[in-house]
């Protein structure tokens, strides 16, 4: 990993007091900065500061870019991926399990319908006897009756 190395003023809050400059100079005071954090470092300077210790650390108001932090990010992200990846694998199956079951269910509200149109037809059928009987049974009693009435007349 390459680094880069830039020139700045430590003002009196501890803070880089000056843009970074990549010439030595009195007063100023060399910092190492990997390229991985080159551009947030010019971008922040004036929130990087000296610890205790006297090394300059990244502003905690900022993320940190180091090595790993990134990892632990991309770490996090691709596990975050990888939870809605399944996640849509399940909702497509679910999906495909009821449309299934639908398709189940429209086949056997399909047969129930057919069997009651059947169960229709057959009760009709035998309705239609059962009133020719009964219409040929008062003829036929009707019919005797007369004939009773004839023969008690003679």
């Amino acid at each position: 990993m390459e680094a880069y190395t830039y020139y700045v003023k430590k003002g009196d809050n501890n803070r880089v007091a000056e843009l970074p400059k990549l010439d030595s100079a009195d007063g100023l005071i060399a910092v190492t900065i990997t390229s991985i954090e080159k551009d947030y470092f010019l971008e922040n300077w004036g929130l990087y500061y000296w610890d205790s210790n006297g090394e300059l650390q990244s502003p905690q108001e900022l993320p940190s870019h180091s090595q790993a932090m990134l990892r632990l990010t991309i770490s996090n992200q691709a596990d975050q991926i990888k939870e809605l990846t399944t996640d849509n694998i399940q909702l497509k199956a679910d999906n495909e399990a009821l449309k299934t079951g639908n398709e189940e269910l429209k086949s056997a509200n399909e047969l129930t319908q057919q069997g009651l149109m059947e169960a229709v037809d057959y009760l009709s059928s035998q309705l239609t006897p059962a009133s020719t009987t009964t219409g040929t049974d008062s003829t036929a009693t009707s019919s005797a009756a007369p004939a009773s009435s004839e023969a008690s007349e003679s």
